[in-house]
């Protein structure tokens, strides 16, 4: 369920250089006035990411190039191994990533699944190892069965915009797992083991829908 109310709620998120929390709370409104009147539109989002039968709709695709840290996700995984990479391998992680991060989480966009958001404090900004982040508090709330959680979203300021880059759910970070997943990967198999296990992730991940 909190897989599921987590990915509806980044469907919606365009991230500017404005406070993160006012553009989260915009867009959530914006993302239930979807899942109202264009349903369908959140399903074949969904359904395209999925299948890669057809390519996604314009304004879908620039989200997800423009509006995620792709890059810096990629390259916070591998950490130092990163710079050991050349460009074309750096290229290749980071599609291969955001390939499998996409079809882990698009399987659950469902415009039926209703959701109700909080933010109970202020963005909370710092300035980490030369990065500006924010963390946006969130509690999300499911209309249908009244249960909810914490979520604070993480946000890094890349290219005069804030990207999103990590959610902690009741405190644990999403990312974390797959950073040391993957970096136990990279030191067993090397980089080309390591690229053929996340293709055949995806491989699986695709059949799976």
């Amino acid at each position: 369920m909190k897989s599921i109310l987590m990915a509806s709620i980044i469907t919606a998120y365009i991230f500017t250089a404005q406070d993160p929390q006012i553009v989260l709370s915009h867009q959530y409104k914006a993302y239930a006035i979807a899942q109202q009147l264009n349903p369908s539109g959140i399903i074949k989002i969904r359904d395209r990411i999925l299948n890669d039968k057809k390519k996604l709709p314009s304004a879908a695709k620039q989200f997800l190039e423009k509006n995620i840290a792709w890059k810096f996700f990629a390259q916070s995984t591998l950490h130092t191994h990163w710079d050991s990479l050349n460009t074309k391998q750096q290229k290749e992680f980071t599609m291969s990533l955001r390939k499998m991060m996409l079809k882990r989480y698009a399987k659950y966009f469902d415009p039926n699944k209703k959701i109700s958001v909080k933010f109970p404090t202020p963005t909370d900004y710092r300035l980490l190892r030369g990065e500006k982040f924010a963390k946006v508090a969130t509690v999300v709330s499911s209309i249908a069965n009244e249960s909810e959680f914490d979520a604070d979203f993480i946000f890094v300021f890349k290219d005069n915009r804030w990207m999103f880059c990590d959610i902690y759910i009741d405190g644990v970070s999403k990312s974390r797992s797959y950073r040391t997943a993957l970096r136990r990967l990279y030191k067993q198999h090397g980089y080309n083991g390591l690229i053929s296990k996340l293709k055949n992730r995806v491989k699986k991940l695709k059949k799976a829908s």
